[in-house]
Formats: structure tokens, C-alpha cells, sequence
């Protein structure tokens, strides 16, 4: 369900449009230039395989990506551009939002190893900040619901609203049979006396004893 908060509704989807805006640009960046897929992807690759990396990152990397650094380079640039679009247009948020999460994952694993072997772990993750902080946006972004404002997801959960406040609307929706299901019954007082006068209890000896 989508938050209660008007003003925290707004604030996720004016994230989630910058962020999407970011994306297009460096999405647009990596699939149009050609120093990026010659020179900067296979640069990248090569330090992620040589001690950047994760040591089984690296080897992953590797037998992946090692022989065509030009296709990869522009398969993540067009993974960037996917994230942007549905981002800014507010589509299929939580899908993107888990790409999103396991994009930044993989860039963490591709440099953790920067600042050497025998770093402190505050040095690591202060190099990897911009990831960590990336991939908790990606969590926020979709656990929030943040496609419901000023984007298409809107439409979705609109419909799915009206299912639920308005049950009265179709005949039984799957949504309103599910409640029903499992919906305590109402029991009302003059239901109860109602039952009383048609069904009297029978007097037991003593009441008719005068006790």
C-alpha cells in the first residue's frame, strides 16, 4: 500500500525522477561514445580483474566479459537507459529497483579491493559509499511505492485502490472474496433479542417453583 503521507509520496517520486534523469544521462553517455566502449569499459574491466575486484569477481569477470569489452560496454549502458526511463516515466518501479540494487552490487564487487588489500574496512567503505548509498536508494525507491506519483505506475495502483475501497463496484473481485473469507462476522444486539422472542428459553423447574 502506498504511504499515507502526501508531502513523503511526493518527496519518493521527485527522487525517483532524479535519479532516473541521472541515469539517462550516463546511459546516453556509455551507448553513444566510442572512447567509452574502447577505452573506458575495457580499462575498467582490466582493473576490476587485476586487484580492483573481488578476487572471484574478477575471475567472473574475466571469463564473462574479458574477451568483448566493447558489447559489454554497451549492454551496461543500455541497462543504465532501461533504469532511467522507467524511473523518470514512474513504471514498473519495483522491478527496476531490484536491476537498480543488483547494479550497484556488482560495480561494489568490481572495486572493493581500491584502496588495497590491507586497508581498514572504513577505508573500503568509504570508497564504496556512492554504491552502499545507491543501493539503499534502489531499496527506499521500491519498498516506497514510488511509481504510485507523477508517474504511469499510478494508473496501476489507482485501479487497485478502487478494487479495494470500492468492493461494490464489480459483483465480487478476487481482492473482496479473499476479505470476505476471512472477515469476522458482526453480531448485533437486537439480532440477539430478536432470536430471543421467537425462540424463548424454556423455564426451568425452579422458576416455575417461584424460586
Amino acid at each position: 500500500m502506498a504511504y499515507s503521507h502526501a508531502r513523503l509520496r511526493k518527496t519518493l517520486a521527485l527522487v525517483r525522477i532524479v535519479t532516473g534523469v541521472l541515469f539517462l544521462v550516463m546511459g546516453e553517455y556509455k551507448v553513444s561514445s566510442l572512447e567509452f566502449a574502447r577505452v573506458g569499459f575495457p580499462q575498467f574491466l582490466y582493473d576490476a580483474m587485476h586487484g580492483r575486484g573481488v578476487s572471484f569477481y574478477g575471475s567472473l569477470l574475466a571469463d564473462i566479459a574479458g574477451s568483448r569489452p566493447g558489447t559489454f560496454a554497451i549492454i551496461v549502458g543500455l541497462v543504465e537507459l532501461f533504469i532511467g526511463v522507467g524511473l523518470v516515466l514512474g513504471l514498473a518501479v519495483r522491478p527496476i529497483s531490484l536491476i537498480g540494487m543488483f547494479y550497484m552490487a556488482n560495480l561494489m564487487l568490481a572495486t572493493w579491493m581500491t584502496p588495497g588489500p590491507d586497508a581498514l574496512l572504513w577505508q573500503y567503505l568509504q570508497g564504496e559509499s556512492v554504491y552502499i548509498f545507491g543501493f539503499f536508494l534502489f531499496l527506499l525507491l521500491g519498498v516506497g511505492h514510488a511509481g504510485e506519483n507523477w508517474g504511469l505506475g499510478a494508473i496501476y495502483h489507482g485501479r487497485r485502490h478502487v478494487k479495494w475501497e470500492n468492493p461494490g463496484a464489480s459483483e465480487e473481485t478476487p481482492e473482496r472474496s479473499a476479505v470476505n473469507r476471512f472477515a469476522p462476522s458482526v453480531h448485533y444486539p437486537f439480532e440477539e433479542e430478536e432470536r430471543e422472542e421467537e425462540f424463548p428459553e424454556a423455564e426451568s423447574p425452579a422458576r416455575r417453583a417461584g424460586y
